[in-house]
């Protein structure tokens, strides 16, 4: 044994939808940590595994087509294999289904000094095609260990465990003698040129010799950007000039190009030598759900199909935990009167923090029981197809078909993640009009409120209804005004999407479950702290300044009093003038600014208003007190969700959105006053059609 056994680093790397987590959940299990790259919000994803005496720490690398690093995914997993966490080991996980596409990124993996071990998943599925593969050959051919596996079954797990530990204490023996690309003598003879210079360059000799010698033939900008301020500079920077001249000479094609094709080449050969037919292929089933999934009439309702059994899923089975959590906060509330004395810190505990955190917490139920459902059909394969289907129509309101994801990105989480989600997109004008959209999605922040009034104004029969129907306006909307945007001041065509679509297949309960507990922990560490601190300041900002005491008056009245006289009450007033034509008194229009630092917090400052009015008396939960209040009603619920729905996003959004539109003061004032005449202007329609319907029926 080396003295170093017992700390191996292990990168996963592989196509989107090649199984590569669902492996990482099964090589981990529940020992992982998430969290974000320096610098962006790019998923990392952190596992450990102890086996045979070797502490084994995973790094679970963002999805990726190429290390050509052209996007924010594929420079973390450059960057990665290359720079200062260069891993011991790199598991490279191939859809072998895919084969030959999967196989170009192992073509520049291969360029890399890394030792590699081959994940072949999927196979179960190649298998119910007919087709079987040869796992020697294709071993031997690539010169590193290949092992099939079917990663929702956790079939081949310990081969790959038991060849991380043997290729980890033979690798100084010797260097694992893999294939290598046959770019032909041409293109050999101008690396080799180059290859010479490198060498000579001691910045650049850190890095392996034929990655970077074939990169800078392909003009590879990080590659490039290696050579820039270096000794040889423009001895090198001379060569390639040279030697890509030459190979386009001589191919009458340019040295990109012909690079890509000997890659493709070398992919084909591989994939033609191990697959073979064996006759005995079972009916495909992605093909004959697809027959409907991605028709073109059938395609649009199966999608808002699944939506609905999404929303249905949530309301149905998250009420008895919503129901248990809000019971739990209420018994500590009690707790808490019972053993601190009547008073202002009393007041604090009770009406700010317990009730502010525990109106937003309360909801953490229903928003699991959503990353559960949203994760199910991720898994299976299914939400690549949703963008398929939604291309057509988000091209008919002038957006790229990529646009849906960012959208997608924000309804199963938050609204920065979609804004950032937009790099993906190659024009600017596409960029920036998704980036508007964004915001009117019904995010995880926004679902609290959501279920809050909807819970309190209509019968559970009706709630799945109402929430489907928010979720469908909150989309026409969003493309109601990327059309708007892309006949006005952002005129121009999107460009046409091409994606994967991945087998079906039936997600593991391990995996959905830990999927559902990394979003919901997330949620949590960013909401947490943020709600107890907004909690307190809400609370203080209707508690003071003080109301003389009248001793003539009950406690419940007294409470109205302070809330008018206190700070936030007289802010309140000021600004309901301009809520009152929605249907908006002070204190709701308190909540809704309160909602810009966090959407969550609107359920907090309702919390801590209503636990205020009662005199520290709790009667009831807060949707009931929301459901009896005369100034409510279900038309005024709605028209307030519909002021959330559009309204700006929260704080963390605009300063996301500001920087990503490259800190231009036009597009943030366009957001920051668009979205709020915006959601005025659509909420005063809402309410006074509304009123006048009731009215009528009246």
């Amino acid at each position: 044994m080396t003295e170093n056994k017992g700390c191996i680093t292990v990168a996963l790397i592989g196509n989107p939808n090649s199984g590569k987590s669902t492996i990482f959940n099964s090589l981990t299990g529940s020992n992982q940590h998430v969290g974000n790259y320096p610098g962006v919000t790019v998923e990392k994803k952190e596992g450990y595994k102890k086996y045979n005496d070797c502490n084994i720490n995973f790094i679970d690398l963002p999805g990726t087509y190429s290390l050509s690093a052209y996007s924010d995914d594929e420079a973390i997993a450059r960057d990665f294999l290359l720079l200062k966490e260069k891993p011991d080991i790199t598991l490279n996980v191939i859809n072998v289904v895919s084969l030959e596409r999967n196989l170009y990124l192992f073509t520049q993996i291969t360029e890399l000094d890394t030792p590699i071990i081959i994940a072949l998943n999927m196979i179960d599925i190649l298998e119910s095609q007919g087709k079987i593969v040869d796992k020697k050959t294709m071993s031997d051919k690539l010169g590193v260990p290949v092992f099939p596996t079917v990663a929702s079954k956790g079939i081949g797990i310990s081969d790959i465990l038991d060849s991380i530990v043997f290729l980890f204490e033979e690798k100084r023996k010797k260097n694992q003698l893999r294939a290598q690309i046959d770019y032909g003598d041409v293109i050999k003879d101008e690396k080799d040129k180059l290859k010479k210079l490198i060498l000579k360059n001691s910045k650049l000799s850190k890095f392996p010799i034929n990655w970077i010698s074939i990169e800078l033939l392909d003009k590879n900008p990080f590659a490039l950007g290696l050579i820039s301020k270096t000794d040889n500079e423009s001895e090198i920077l001379r060569q390639i000039k040279k030697s890509t001249d030459h190979i386009k000479e001589h191919f009458g094609a340019k040295a990109e190009t012909e690079i890509a094709n000997r890659r493709y080449g070398f992919a084909k050969s591989i994939e033609k030598n191990v697959i073979e037919k064996t006759g005995k292929g079972k009916i495909d089933i992605t093909e004959i759900i697809d027959d409907f999934a991605i028709n073109r009439y059938l395609g649009i309702p199966i999608f808002a199909l699944v939506m609905y059994i999404i929303f249905k899923f949530t309301f149905t089975f998250s009420g008895p935990a919503v129901n248990l959590v809000g019971l739990f906060f209420d018994w500590v509330g009690v707790v808490a009167k019972s053993l601190i004395p009547y008073g202002p810190v009393q007041s604090l505990i009770v009406d700010g923090i317990i009730s502010g955190v525990g109106g937003v917490l309360g909801f953490f139920p229903l928003i699991l029981f959503m990353f559960f459902a949203i994760a199910f059909f991720e898994e299976s394969g299914y939400m690549a197809r949703a963008s398929f289907v939604m291309d057509k129509t988000m091209h008919r309101f002038g957006v790229h078909g990529k646009s849906f994801l960012p959208l997608m990105l924000s309804t199963t989480g938050c609204a920065v993640p979609g804004i950032l989600a937009t790099r993906t997109l190659d024009s600017k004008r596409d960029r920036l009009i998704t980036m508007f959209i964004v915001s009117f999605m019904i995010c995880g922040a926004k679902l609290p409120v959501f279920a809050l009034i909807i819970g309190a104004f209509f019968a559970i029969k009706y709630q799945v209804i109402i929430m489907f129907f928010m979720y469908v306006l909150s989309l026409i909307i969003a493309l109601s005004v990327a059309k708007l945007l892309s006949v006005t001041i952002l005129k121009g065509e999107p460009s046409y999407l091409v994606m994967e679509l991945p087998p079906y297949h039936l997600p593991t309960i391990k995996g959905l479950f830990l999927k559902m507990w990394e979003r919901g922990w997330l949620y949590v560490r960013k909401v947490g702290p943020i709600v107890v601190f907004i909690s307190v300041l809400i609370w203080v900002m209707f508690s003071y300044p003080k109301y003389p005491v009248n001793e003539k008056l009950d406690k419940v009245q007294q409470s109205v009093l302070q809330i008018k006289h206190s700070l936030a009450g007289r802010v309140g007033k000021i600004v309901e003038p301009l809520f009152k034509p929605i249907g908006m008194d002070g204190n709701r229009a308190i909540a809704l600014i309160v909602g810009v630092m966090a959407k969550e917090m609107i359920v907090s400052s309702l919390a801590t208003i209503y636990a205020i009015e009662d005199g520290a008396e709790k009667t009831c939960s807060l949707k009931e007190k929301i459901a009896v209040d005369k100034d409510w009603s279900p038309l005024i619920g709605i028209v307030f969700l519909v002021f959330c729905m559009i309204y700006l996003p929260c704080v963390v959004a605009v300063s996301v959105f500001f920087k990503e539109t490259g800190s231009s003061y036009k597009w943030l004032a366009l957001l920051v006053i668009g979205n709020t005449v915006f959601a005025w202007i659509f909420s005063f329609i809402v309410f006074q059609l509304g009123t006048l319907l009731e009215i009528g029926l009246h």
